[in-house]
């Protein structure tokens, strides 16, 4: 009798699809993507146009990302990894191939952004966003402005430093200022940016990857590691107190990729919102909101000129030949781990 009624519900799912188990899929996208990301008036115009709801959790970090993708009970169509992540991602098969044709706005992707050692052919990935990770700074604190990773090493500054709270980027302005790349792998290198990061976090107050620019817009701490398109928007709030810098040394050149994971139940939903955000006009609908960078290079003639014009959201070469991209460091990433426990736990 039991295995009469389930074969009945299944049938009967298959009848209603307007109505109960598929209209409630096919009216639904489910989003895992960063936080500040998204202006809530896009998402609204999205449902409006199409009728499709959309629900969305965030994440501050990419590893946290792979860590829902890998336990298998994750419910998203649309995900937003880094460079590195989309390579990991897509060697687990965690994400699946991207048909180009299906996304009627590819076109309006600015081609230098195509084509990446970390997705060849882009496969797995559409571009989103693009930046720096560096030093937001108050100005009346450091009146002669910052130019170096050491001032998040010097104790003067104790208690009033934050980081954020993601192991490769913080691994990152370690390895830099010790002069190396970004995506050392010698463990003996790795134990001696440790041993540095352990030192700082006596200086650090937070560790924090969503609410950075915010906390250094408030006062609480006068150097903020972070990402430049949300450190720009407070400092566009605040120009005379607030700044940013790509130190000397270098730093990380991250992009931020749209991607479908391969167990999505939405993906003609999925299709619908990529080709969506990537109109010109939304597609700078949303950058003025959040202050990032996007590849979209339709979309500039409607971007605010500020924002264009703003070297912190878009940095000249000069700043992006300094910086890296962060790759996947194969086994080692095991070490990056243990490391970064051992710092946190102290």
């Amino acid at each position: 009798m039991k295995r009469l009624f389930a074969i009945l519900t299944i049938a009967l799912c298959g009848v209603v699809m307007l109505t109960g188990c598929g209209k409630r899929q096919r009216n639904v996208l489910n989003l895992f993507i960063w936080s500040a990301y998204l202006p809530d008036e896009v998402l609204a115009e999205f449902t409006h146009r199409t009728g499709i709801r959309v629900r969305y959790d965030t994440y501050d970090s990419n590893e946290a990302l792979l860590e829902k993708l890998q336990s298998g009970v994750a419910d998203y169509d649309i995900v937003v990894p880094s460079d590195y992540m989309v390579q990991i991602l897509s060697a687990e098969g965690l994400i699946q191939e991207i048909d180009h044709s299906r996304i009627s706005t590819w076109g309006h992707l600015d081609p230098k952004f195509l084509n990446k050692d970390f997705d060849p052919d882009n496969k797995f990935s559409m571009p989103y966003f693009w930046g720096t990770t560096g030093i937001g700074f108050n100005r009346q604190k450091f009146p002669d402005g910052v130019d170096s990773w050491a001032v998040m090493f010097d104790p003067a500054h104790a208690g009033r430093i934050l980081m954020l709270d993601d192991v490769r980027e913080v691994f990152s302005v370690a390895l830099k200022y010790l002069g190396h790349s970004v995506n050392e792998t010698d463990p003996d290198i790795l134990r001696k940016a440790a041993d540095l990061l352990k030192q700082q976090k006596r200086l650090v107050r937070t560790y924090n990857s969503g609410d950075f620019h915010n906390i250094l817009a408030s006062g609480d701490v006068d150097l903020a590691h972070g990402y430049n398109g949300q450190l720009a928007e407070v400092i566009a709030a605040a120009p005379e107190r607030l700044g940013y810098v790509v130190p000397k040394e270098g730093g990380v050149f991250w992009m931020d990729s749209l991607c479908i994971p391969a167990k999505s139940r939405n993906v003609d939903n999925a299709y619908a919102f990529l080709s969506f955000i990537m109109e010109p006009e939304i597609n700078a609908k949303i950058v003025n909101a959040v202050s990032y960078a996007s590849a979209n290079k339709a979309a500039k003639q409607f971007i605010d000129p500020a924002i264009l014009q703003d070297e912190a959201i878009y940095p000249p070469d000069d700043i992006i030949d300094r910086c890296e991209f962060l790759e996947d460091v194969g086994e080692a990433a095991t070490l990056f781990d243990r490391l970064w426990t051992e710092i946190k736990a102290m």
